[in-house]
């Protein structure tokens, strides 16, 4: 599920969500289990829309010479 779209269901005032949903249905589901087990919360189902990841330097050899020839 790396690049698609996941749901995940977070209930009001408890810890971060953890289980990823495959579909919004599924999501749904879930949020009505979680609310009849746990009446007075409000359970959300939560979307992705985005996504942020950081990158590292990255080397790219341009001079092919370079990597036929030893240092020593």
């Amino acid at each position: 599920m790396n690049d698609a779209t996941f749901w995940m269901v977070y209930g009001d005032g408890q810890g971060a969500p953890t289980a990823k949903h495959a579909s919004r249905g599924i999501a749904e589901t879930e949020a009505k289990r979680l609310a009849r087990r746990n009446p007075g919360i409000e359970f959300f189902v939560l979307e992705t829309i985005s996504r942020a990841k950081k990158y590292d330097v990255e080397l790219v050899r341009l001079d092919r010479r370079l990597e036929d020839e030893l240092p020593f």
